[in-house]
């Protein structure tokens, strides 16, 4: 048989049994189509000068294919020594079909994740609490990094769309009057989620964070329902004005489709290896149930008491000098209604490896918890973003 005709029918075939894994999931290796990154079929050896003579043309980054025949892979680390040389992003897939086909579904995932990162519009609301000493954030490099656009909005703007009252369409709401009795108290909290909920549209924003504290003394009433409420519908929406896990909330968000808990690491047990994590607020959706306390530092309003998945968790949180991002495993062994800590209170085994991670890595005082394992994923993530 032609070598020629050989060769062609085994690239074909190569092509062709990626894009079957590929069918159910609408994505396709086409030439020349429009694509926010490139993939580039290295056939054999010597391709070498034709990549450099398209690299100019190429959206970035550049994912090099090969399927190991023809000296098709050590022009890929040939081509990739280059492009890392040259500070042009790229990464080598090789192996079965189906493993190139799933790291295509991933990588498309991922980098749809950081294109709708980059147009994210979000509110700081007030300054961070004073106690954050550690996590204010530079917005000019937050802007050129992630692409994100932080806006200031006061606080008292903020109470000017309180006072306006409630809005009409209102998730759960009578399921929240049967939670909630005291319906000054409930009345209230609902004018607070009612007026971010304008402030959103107001700014066109993707969510905000808000020194929330603040809020205590002017209503005598919290901001945690609210916060349930909104991350429950998709907004990001996270507490004490923490610009770091307000963007690791997006994150998880854009790369997960996935609602997450901003909470304190309060308790540690090196012998159990476990952790206790605990905060006043939690996404409704992540919740097997939940039921209203008060706020426990002021012991004013409603702090949401929710009951979580004894399941398996990502820990992470993106570090306030936007460098570094702590991501590990975790598990969640049992939820708690011990009476000196914040209201939901989830124990959460970790293997040796992760708690020495997670206990030598500066994160601030909040970390965000998201259901399944998906270390690779929001590393992936964040391995575009940072050079």
């Amino acid at each position: 048989m032609d070598p020629n005709a050989t060769f062609k029918q085994d690239s074909d075939q190569f092509i062709d049994d990626i894009n079957n894994e590929l069918f159910d999931d609408d994505l396709a290796l086409v030439e020349n189509v429009d694509s926010p990154f490139s993939i580039i079929f290295i056939e054999t050896g010597g391709s070498e000068q034709k990549f450099i003579k398209e690299i100019d043309n190429l959206p970035r980054p550049i994912i090099l294919l090969s399927n190991c025949k023809n000296n098709s892979l050590p022009a890929c680390f040939e081509i990739s020594t280059y492009c890392k040389k040259n500070k042009i992003r790229d990464i080598i897939l090789f192996g079965e079909e189906g493993d190139i086909a799933h790291a295509i579904k991933t990588l498309s995932e991922v980098l749809t994740a950081k294109t709708n990162i980059e147009k994210s519009r979000l509110g700081v609301i007030g300054k961070p609490s004073d106690w954050l000493i550690a996590s204010t954030v530079d917005y000019q490099e937050v802007k050129n990094k992630f692409g994100v656009e932080l806006i200031d909005i006061s606080t008292e703007e903020l109470k000017e769309e309180i006072q306006k009252g409630v809005l009409k369409d209102i998730p759960h709401l009578s399921q929240l009057r049967t939670l909630e009795k005291r319906e000054n108290v409930l009345e209230g909290a609902l004018e607070i989620y009612s007026g971010l909920k304008r402030i959103i549209e107001k700014y066109h924003l993707n969510g905000f964070t808000l020194r929330c504290f603040d809020l205590l003394t002017e209503y005598k009433n919290t901001s945690c329902l609210a916060f349930g409420l909104l991350n429950e519908e998709g907004y990001i929406a996270t507490c004490e004005g923490d610009v770091p896990s307000m963007l690791t909330m997006l994150f998880i968000k854009e790369a997960l489709h996935a609602p997450s808990f901003q909470a304190n690491p309060s308790k540690i047990s090196l012998r159990e290896s476990e952790i206790l994590f605990a905060h006043c607020t939690v996404p409704l959706n992540m919740c097997k149930k939940y039921e209203f306390l008060t706020h426990f530092e002021s012991d004013l309003g409603i702090g949401i008491r929710g009951t979580l998945e004894n399941s398996d968790i990502t820990i992470c949180k993106i570090s306030p000098n936007l460098k570094d991002l702590l991501c590990v495993k975790g598990t969640i062994k049992e939820n708690l209604t011990l009476p000196n800590y914040c209201r939901t209170q989830i124990v959460v085994k970790m293997d040796n490896e992760n708690l020495f991670e997670f206990l030598n890595t500066s994160f601030g005082n909040h970390i965000l918890v998201t259901y399944g394992d998906h270390v690779d994923t929001l590393l992936g993530l964040f391995h575009f973003f940072v050079e």
